[in-house]
């Protein structure tokens, strides 16, 4: 009976362990900060060259940044896990035209350079002008979202702050850069211009399976 008592002891603590252990010990290890720095380094090349090839010649407003540690919250006394690290950069840009032509038009510019996808709808009455695709690449695993923009009232959907926050995972900040030409974006809007953000989602660390690493959420 004691031996069955202890038993139960040592599965509670660890149970206990489990759900009372912060995020920012393994977000923070020497091993994910060289991943982040390199990853960090390949993803900034990457972005520019996707928003070079976009026809048009749309000018840049800004860029934005965020560094993120993902994991799925303990459950029933599980472990949390596993850990996943990953860097989502964005450059933001103006452009003029109609929003389905250019969309399509820089689709097939992004298919020559392997990218994969096509437009995807967005939720029943979250937006009612503006057009968002996303693609895939089949062998780096990176993501690229493209939301377009054309009225004022939608422009939050190029900053999307609550997109890592999904029930029933925990998300740990490594670092953000916030876009900061909000207002520029409000005025080439006003002048009949239109905004795009352009967002590169690279996986560079993760606790199970090998590189390339597929992200956890974009």
């Amino acid at each position: 009976m004691l031996a069955v008592l202890v038993g139960l002891a040592a599965a509670g603590w660890h149970a206990y362990a489990w759900l009372t252990v912060p995020m920012a010990g393994p977000s923070r290890t020497d091993e994910v900060d060289a991943a982040s720095r390199k990853a960090k380094a390949e993803a900034e090349h990457r972005l520019e060259k996707v928003v070079d090839v976009l026809p048009g010649a749309p000018r840049q407003l800004g860029a934005a940044a965020a560094d993120h540690c993902l994991r799925n919250s303990p459950f029933e006394g599980e472990p949390p896990g596993p850990l996943s690290c990953q860097w989502r950069l964005e450059r933001y840009i103006v452009f003029d035209g109609d929003l389905r032509t250019v969309g399509e038009t820089w689709g097939r510019a992004l298919g020559n350079d392997r990218w994969i996808g096509a437009r995807v709808p967005f939720p029943s009455g979250y937006s009612s002008s503006s057009e968002r695709y996303e693609y895939r690449d089949p062998q780096t695993h990176d993501r690229l979202i493209v939301t377009m923009v054309q009225d004022v009232a939608e422009l939050r959907l190029l900053d999307d702050a609550t997109r890592f926050e999904f029930e029933g995972v925990e998300e740990y900040e490594r670092e953000r850069r916030n876009f900061t030409g909000q207002k520029a974006a409000e005025h080439a809007v006003e002048e009949g211009r239109r905004v795009a953000s352009v967002s590169l989602v690279h996986a560079y660390y993760s606790q199970s399976g090998r590189a390339p690493f597929e992200p956890s959420y974009w």
